[in-house]
């Protein structure tokens, strides 16, 4: 595949998008620091590959990408502004805008050592946020790694970084057409839930088992399962992810639970959010579209009130306020029955 270099600098796009410098490239393009000449804001642009040098699962993947981040926004993804087409002498060129982020990531972070407890547990609750509203359209994004992951050091929303999860090249619809043929693994190697190494069909729990094993690298600085895609496979296949006792038991037990070999022992992306704030890894996560969304909200009679009280904390917060209602509605009952008692026995006496 051709991939566009630094030859493409000060080329403007769509008679807007005026190109800065080539900041990275990937499988699917390259990505270009960028000037938008009407708002004078800088801008990230995305250069996908010429037609002709992809194949046809490419094409569908680039158009997905495009379709893809066109119905998402979060504060946990990065936002797509705008694309299009433009010639260039090698023939058209797909691209994308989106905001520009210089943020270091997750990658480059951990090559320092790994991260403090609170650190990862903030990060981590983030992330799960954007996968649950990923998960709520539908979608899985089969690629999660430190790669991905931009790490902000301003902070937003209450935290002390701002996270944001990059590149769904290779994300798809649950219940969408599979793109590759049946054997072809799609995502890093060092971070495949077992059942894409075995070829299964894949769902919302991948991205959990992914995550999970991002969140473990990042608290002991160490990548579980390195090596070529044939080593990490068979490490996967052989044993689970080893997880020390140093991190201690609550992380020890979400994480034994998120990297589980079976997909539907896993937490959703929802629990894995409440869990990391100090909450309950019960809540049944966000409900799926499509025909299954009757069965789920019938089998998960404590899905509304789980999202009703997901930011305020965890089930004990539930059920210590309604046992605090009990207790004042019992108190508010006998005061009324003590009055009217009192009332009754003036009335007897007069």
């Amino acid at each position: 595949m051709t991939l566009v270099d630094s030859a493409r600098a000060d080329t403007v796009l769509a008679g807007r998008y005026r190109l800065v410098k080539l900041i990275g490239t990937g499988g699917m393009g390259s990505v270009y620091e960028a000037r938008d000449e009407h708002t004078y804001r800088a801008v990230a642009v995305k250069l996908f590959a010429t037609p002709d040098s992809m194949t046809t699962a490419d094409r569908v993947r680039q158009e997905r990408e495009i379709r893809l981040l066109s119905m998402l926004s979060h504060p946990g993804l990065v936002p797509l502004y705008d694309a299009g087409t433009h010639e260039f002498g090698d023939g058209p060129h797909r691209f994308i805008v989106m905001e520009l982020i210089a943020d270091t990531t997750l990658l480059r972070r951990l090559a320092g050592g790994p991260l403090h407890n609170y650190e990862v547990a903030d990060l981590g609750a983030q992330l799960a946020d954007a996968l649950a509203y990923v998960h709520s359209r539908g979608i899985v994004h089969r690629d999660v790694k430190p790669a991905n992951i931009l790490i902000n050091d301003e902070g937003a929303s209450g935290f002390a970084r701002a996270v944001k999860l990059t590149d769904f090249g290779v994300a798809h619809f649950v219940d969408g057409s599979r793109l590759t043929n049946d054997g072809t693994i799609i995502g890093t190697a060092a971070y495949l839930s077992p059942e894409q190494v075995a070829g299964e069909p894949i769902g919302f729990a991948t991205d959990v088992y992914s995550l999970g094993l991002v969140l473990l690298e990042s608290l002991t600085g160490k990548q579980e399962y390195s090596g070529t895609l044939i080593e990490a496979a068979l490490a996967r296949l052989r044993h689970d992810p080893e997880v020390p006792d140093s991190v201690g038991p609550d992380w020890h037990d979400l994480l034994a639970k998120m990297t589980h070999r079976d997909p539907a022992r896993r937490p959703t992306a929802v629990a894995v959010a409440s869990a990391l704030r100090g909450g309950s890894t019960r809540i049944t996560g966000p409900v799926p579209l499509g025909p299954e969304r009757t069965k789920h909200k019938r089998d998960h009679k404590l899905h509304r009130a789980a999202h009703r009280h997901a930011r305020r904390g965890t089930f004990a917060a539930v059920r210590r306020w309604r046992r605090r209602n009990v207790l004042v509605g019992s108190f508010a009952a006998f005061g009324v029955l003590a009055a009217c008692t009192a009332a009754y026995i003036a009335g007897t006496l007069h």
